[in-house]
C-alpha cells in the first residue's frame, strides 16, 4: 500500500495559543495570524505604545499647562497623560522644576531672534517685543511661569543677547543697558499675564453686544461721583488689546530714546551719569597751572 503524501511543511510556525495577543476580557486578539478579530482594534499592548522621548514630555507638559493651568502640571499627572509610571519621567528629567525650564526654553526657541542690523536700535526692539508677545500668547500659561523663573537655557539667552545688542550698540551704559533691558522683557511679559486673550475683561470687550452694555453702564453712572468714567469709560473698554501693547512699547522705547540723547540726564534708575562741578572746584582748577597751552 502506496504511502499517503505528506502535506509540505507549513513555513510559518504557529504562535501558541498562550502567547498570543488578547483583548482586555482575556479571549485572543487575533486568528493565530496577524489578522485583528477587531474592526477598529484598541492599542491595548505596551510595545505599541509612542515612544516616551523628552520632546514628547515637554509637549504634553505644555498641553497640561494650557488646559489647566501651571499647578495642575505634577510629575504623576503628566505620567498618567502619557501612560506611564512617575519614575519613567526621570530618565529624561532631575525634577519638575528642570521640565519647567526645558518647556520655558522650548518656548522661546520659537521666538525668531534675528533683525536686520540696519534698522534703528528702537525699531529692532519693537520687533523682538512683538515677536516675544505672540510666541506667549501662543502657549496659554506660559507667560506666568517665564515671569517668575528665567530658564537660563540655550533660547533664553539669545533672547537676551537679541534685546541686548541693539542696548549696547545705541551706546546705553553697562547699568543702563541692564535696566532697559528689563523694563522691555517686564512689560512684555507682564502684558501677557495680565490680559490673555481667554480672560474674562478681554472676552467682554471682544463680543460687541456686551461692549455697547457695558458703555451703556458707563453713561448711567452718576455724573457727580464718577465724572470721568461717564465722559471716557467707552473709550477705555474697547476691543484694542494689540493697539494697546504697541502704544505702551512704544511709550517706552520712546522714553529710553530720550534718556539717551538727553547730555545731563540722570540715569535711568535715578543714578546721575554727570557730576555738577561746584563753585570750589572752578575756583580750585582756576588756581592750577595751565600746562601746554594752545599753540604754546
Amino acid at each position: 500500500m502506496a504511502e499517503r503524501a505528506k502535506p509540505p511543511p507549513n513555513k510559518r510556525a504557529k504562535t501558541p495559543p498562550h502567547k498570543r495577543p488578547r483583548a482586555a476580557s482575556g479571549e485572543p486578539a487575533t486568528d493565530g495570524s496577524s489578522r485583528s478579530l477587531w474592526f477598529d482594534a484598541p492599542i491595548d499592548d505596551p510595545d505599541r505604545r509612542p515612544q516616551l522621548t523628552r520632546q514628547r514630555v515637554v509637549a504634553e507638559a505644555l498641553a497640561v499647562i494650557a488646559q489647566d493651568g501651571i499647578q495642575a502640571m505634577s510629575m504623576r499627572a503628566l505620567a498618567a497623560r502619557l501612560g506611564v509610571v512617575p519614575g519613567a519621567l526621570y530618565h529624561h528629567f532631575g525634577n519638575k522644576q528642570q521640565l519647567q525650564d526645558l518647556v520655558l526654553d522650548g518656548v522661546l526657541a520659537e521666538v525668531d531672534v534675528h533683525t536686520n542690523p540696519s534698522l534703528a536700535w528702537t525699531e529692532q526692539l519693537k520687533i523682538l517685543a512683538t515677536r516675544l508677545r505672540q510666541v506667549l500668547e501662543a502657549h496659554p500659561g506660559v507667560a506666568g511661569i517665564l515671569k517668575t523663573r528665567d530658564p537660563l537655557g540655550p533660547h533664553s539667552l539669545a533672547l537676551a543677547e537679541a534685546f541686548l545688542s541693539p542696548l549696547q550698540t545705541a551706546g546705553f551704559a553697562d547699568r543702563e543697558a541692564g535696566l532697559a533691558f528689563f523694563l522691555l522683557v517686564d512689560y512684555t511679559i507682564g502684558f501677557a499675564v495680565s490680559s490673555p486673550r481667554t480672560s474674562v475683561n478681554e472676552q467682554r470687550v471682544r463680543d460687541t453686544a456686551i461692549r455697547t452694555q457695558l458703555h451703556e453702564f458707563f453713561r448711567s453712572l452718576p455724573p457727580d461721583r464718577f465724572p470721568a468714567l461717564v465722559a471716557l469709560g467707552e473709550h477705555v473698554w474697547l476691543d484694542n488689546r494689540d493697539e494697546r501693547f504697541t502704544a505702551g512699547l512704544q511709550v517706552l522705547v520712546d522714553g529710553l530714546e530720550h534718556a539717551r540723547r538727553s547730555p545731563h540726564r540722570p540715569a535711568l534708575g535715578g543714578r546721575p551719569t554727570t557730576t555738577t562741578r561746584t563753585t570750589r572746584d572752578v575756583n580750585a582748577h582756576s588756581r592750577q597751572p595751565t600746562g601746554i597751552r594752545k599753540g604754546g
